[in-house]
């Protein structure tokens, strides 16, 4: 049922705070009434939604889906008594609200994302019995000139008080997979068409919230020149550099102005439709699926929940 991940809403205090973070971390803003929304840069398609209120809230998750998948859904929720309800924002898109088990709202539309711009691409990687880039420098001094840019907003990780139970409704009602988990304490999920090794996770705290939003780049450098520009300007750092076990990821946290996360990625794991080959990883503990190695251990709040009960 669900195929993709659109975009995500949030509502935070103030809205051009949000903009010079988001700006900086390399996405592109407009005005869209009295919301602000970002995207990637040549990437027909909103990633971000900031809606002015009182404090920092997870408002809505957006999410994809077919002609198809939009009946087994609407079949789905009806037997699973999930109410189908008006749009709880004001917001210029269509597609069925509902709420999951712990209230957070949920937006899915019949729609695809928009792809990704291919205008500049990375030089090809060179490793041992596949030398791709022979007779060509890789890096030069203008590299250090380089800008981070977004390419796509990959997945996000989302607070529950209860894993278990939401990964049985987004699996069991919304069609979505388990790739990877640890114990009750957090869990990775794909889409059903399969793609990124997760499009949604959660992480166990006392209530719902964000987590992380993470957006994709074209090689490691990015990773390392969006966080480092973003260190610079006095954004607080949160985790990395990076590799992360589950997804297999590069990645780098920064924490945004109201103590969420947003992630840089490059190299994650994909998964067939199918599934063939993948073996879900069943961990003891979620250092077994945090990160193979990273630059310091990760800091004591890296799953502390900062938004309100």
């Amino acid at each position: 049922m669900i195929r993709s991940l659109l975009h995500v809403g949030m509502i935070v205090p103030d809205l051009e705070v949000g903009r010079a973070f988001y700006e900086l971390f390399g996405l592109q803003a407009r005005a869209c009434g009295d919301d602000l929304v970002f995207r990637c840069q040549g990437r027909d398609q909103d990633q971000i939604r900031l809606m002015q209120g009182p404090r920092k809230k997870l408002a809505y998750t957006s999410l994809g889906t077919n002609q198809a998948g939009m009946a087994a859904l609407t079949a789905s929720l009806r037997q699973a008594g999930v109410a189908i309800q008006g749009a709880p924002f004001y917001v210029p898109f269509g597609g069925i609200w509902f709420q999951d088990p712990h209230g957070d709202w949920l937006n899915v539309q019949v729609a695809e994302p928009a792809p990704a711009s291919t205008e500049t691409l990375p030089p090809e990687i060179n490793a041992h019995g596949r030398y791709r880039r022979v007779g060509l420098r890789a890096c030069s001094v203008e590299t250090r000139h380089k800008k981070a840019k977004p390419l796509r907003l990959g997945h996000l990780i989302k607070f529950s008080p209860d894993v278990p139970r939401s990964v049985q409704f987004y699996t069991q009602v919304l069609g979505m997979k388990v790739s990877d988990q640890a114990a009750d304490v957090i869990a990775f999920l794909r889409g059903a068409a399969g793609g990124d090794h997760h499009m949604v996770a959660f992480a166990k705290s006392t209530h719902t919230g964000l987590h992380h939003v993470s957006f994709e780049v074209a090689d490691l450098d990015e990773i390392e020149i969006g966080a480092q520009t973003l260190l610079r300007a006095g954004y607080r750092d949160a985790f990395g550099l990076g590799r992360h076990i589950g997804g297999s990821n590069y990645f780098h946290y920064i924490r945004d102005p109201w103590g969420s996360l947003a992630e840089y990625f490059w190299d994650i794991d994909v998964i067939p439709e199918d599934d063939s080959d993948w073996q879900p990883l069943v961990a003891d503990s979620p250092k077994d699926v945090i990160a193979v190695w990273a630059a310091s251990p990760p800091p004591e709040d890296f799953i502390l929940n900062f938004e309100e009960a």
